[in-house]
């Protein structure tokens, strides 16, 4: 069984993933808009190196495969909370729960990305004007998630997103899809999500109205207003294909073995690998992993993680988790969630 296992794993990430001569090649960094929804979500996720789409089953699927929130078993509310590079906060909220005769599981989930109030600088006042402004991202969703089969389970997230700085804005409204399908051999889980697919995003508002001269060899001093025209930009598409291994399962000590694949729409193909181990009865968590595996411009050295898993009661349960992603250029990045279970 350990044979066709290592079998089924190596020809489908063969398939999936040919890295040589076949894969993207060329970087296209930078040319999309709300880059905040590439940043990862869950202490779980982010610890085991961005490799969890086949095996989330908390409320932070909505965000990595919605097809994993079938598997949700108790109402569930999710906080996290991360300290972003240079002053800049990164948070989620998720809240789901599983419908009565197995109907589904429907969640709703908040993501912001904050950077508090910011002096404005001039070209003609590079020491401040005096006035402050603040800008913000945000993507608010709405997700249901079912088993069609006892082996295979499909969900949606449906969200709006608006990013902001001063009085201008960008919106757009997308969709993530996702499935997780239990493989016939005995541990293994098969994931495959798609997000961000959406419209395109376009800046609009009271900062682009400018006064020009429509004549400038004429004379006059007439300046009439004009509004900039700026250009539209993909949102930043993501396809993921993963799996998940239970390695090892006993009372005592489990194991679960992750491999995700990346295609990204702005960036050239990776790999992220995973681990998580479970003690006394998945009371105590650590994890680690190394994310996007394969990019020139890998960023991400490693990441590592613990959780602590308690039920106070039959009715309520509590998840504390905790991640630490090392950065080769910024500052690293931790990362706190709580999860209540009801």
């Amino acid at each position: 069984m350990k044979l066709f296992k290592s079998i089924f794993i190596v020809l489908l990430l063969s398939f999936v993933f040919p890295f040589e001569g076949a894969a993207q090649s060329i970087s296209k960094t930078g040319t999309t808009s709300a880059s905040f929804l590439r940043i990862p979500v869950g202490a779980r996720g982010s610890a085991m190196g961005n490799a969890i789409s086949a095996s989330v089953t908390d409320a932070s699927a909505m965000y990595w495969n919605p097809g994993g929130l079938a598997a949700l078993e108790r109402p569930e509310l999710l906080v996290e909370y991360a300290d972003w590079f240079v002053d800049v906060n990164h948070n989620y909220l998720g809240a789901a729960y599983p419908l009565s005769n197995n109907r589904g599981v429907f969640g709703v989930n908040v993501t912001t990305l904050s950077m508090g109030e910011m002096e404005e600088t001039t070209y003609d006042n590079p020491e401040g004007t005096g006035r402050t402004f603040n800008a913000y991202s945000m993507a608010v969703g709405a997700s249901y998630s079912r088993y069609l089969l006892d082996v295979f389970s499909i969900g949606a997230n449906v969200k709006f997103i608006q990013e902001k700085i001063m009085n201008s804005s960008a919106s757009s409204v997308a969709i993530d899809i996702g499935t997780v399908y239990k493989t016939p051999f005995d541990g293994i889980l098969f994931g495959v999500s798609v997000s961000n697919f959406g419209q395109k995003m376009r800046m609009d508002g009271e900062d682009l109205i400018v006064s020009t001269d429509q004549d400038e060899q004429g004379g006059g001093e007439y300046e009439p207003d004009a509004k900039l025209y700026t250009d539209e930009f993909n949102l930043p598409l993501m396809l993921r294909v993963g799996l998940a291994w239970d390695a090892y399962e006993s009372k005592n000590f489990d194991a679960t073995l992750t491999v995700e694949g990346n295609s990204p729409n702005d960036n050239v193909q990776s790999v992220s690998v995973g681990t998580e181990m479970s003690f006394l009865d998945d009371l105590l968590f650590l994890r680690g992993g190394l994310p996007y595996l394969g990019r020139e411009d890998r960023m991400y050295k490693f990441s590592v993680g613990a959780g602590v898993d308690y039920d106070i009661s039959e009715q309520f349960g509590v998840n504390v988790g905790y991640s630490y992603m090392s950065h080769e250029y910024l500052n690293n990045i931790s990362r706190i969630s709580l999860k209540m279970q009801f």
